[in-house]
């Protein structure tokens, strides 16, 4: 990731932990260049609702777009692991979660999967 954003040569990246809180909105980050967005599962347990999800990534889409440089960074974790949970509202975070991913990754030019370590451009 520093090689490919620019960690550590001046650059102001702006890191934002869904499990820690939730995302600020695009508007609220000045000066950055890089927005790294992490714990979107963990985010999406907080407002689950997939519409509402898919207007924050254009939110977020028309940041990046709005000046030369600037690059948003989602990570978000396999919450599936092939395995249906028996609760209720495990499943509709789960599925909520998938169909996120889905729509996200649909948006996005870049779409990259990690695993042990190692990466797997999918797009």
């Amino acid at each position: 990731m520093r090689e490919r954003y620019g960690v550590g040569d001046g650059s102001h990246i702006v890191w934002q932990d869904g499990y820690q809180a939730p995302y600020q909105a695009p508007d609220d980050v000045h000066g950055a260049k890089t927005v790294v967005l992490d714990g979107l599962e963990a985010a999406i347990r907080r407002v689950s609702d997939v519409d509402e999800w898919e207007k924050r990534f254009g939110d977020w889409r028309r940041w990046e777009a709005a000046a030369p440089g600037r690059t948003v960074v989602w990570i978000g974790t396999d919450v599936t692991q092939g395995i249906v949970p028996v609760d209720r509202e495990e499943r509709r975070w789960r599925d909520a979660v998938g169909l996120c991913y889905q729509r996200l990754a649909a948006m996005c030019s870049r779409v990259d999967r990690l695993w042990c370590g190692l990466a797997e451009r999918l797009k």
